[in-house]
């Protein structure tokens, strides 16, 4: 239900949004791992405290999601894995 766009991102438009109030949660992901969330960034010397340190909801609900399907409790609708 969300709109994604996948490409480049500069960590200086990251900071601004930052500073601009914009910037609302921060995450990792990868290939063979869940969601992480991120609490801090720092850069250039400015740190960048993001939601109070906290997991925020699109980011919950990414991980919930994701382990769900991991785990077997949530339904594999993209074919994402198999039983061995």
């Amino acid at each position: 239900g969300y709109t994604v766009n996948e490409g480049r991102l500069a960590i200086a438009d990251v900071m601004a949004a930052a500073r601009d109030g914009k910037l609302e949660e921060v995450f990792g992901t990868g290939t063979a791992a869940v969601i992480s969330p991120v609490g801090e960034l720092v850069y250039e010397g400015e740190s960048a405290h993001i939601n109070g340190g906290q997991i925020g909801p699109v980011t919950q609900k990414l991980y919930d999601t994701l382990t769900g399907i991991q785990w077997g409790r949530l339904p594999d609708d993209r074919g994402w894995t198999q039983e061995i």
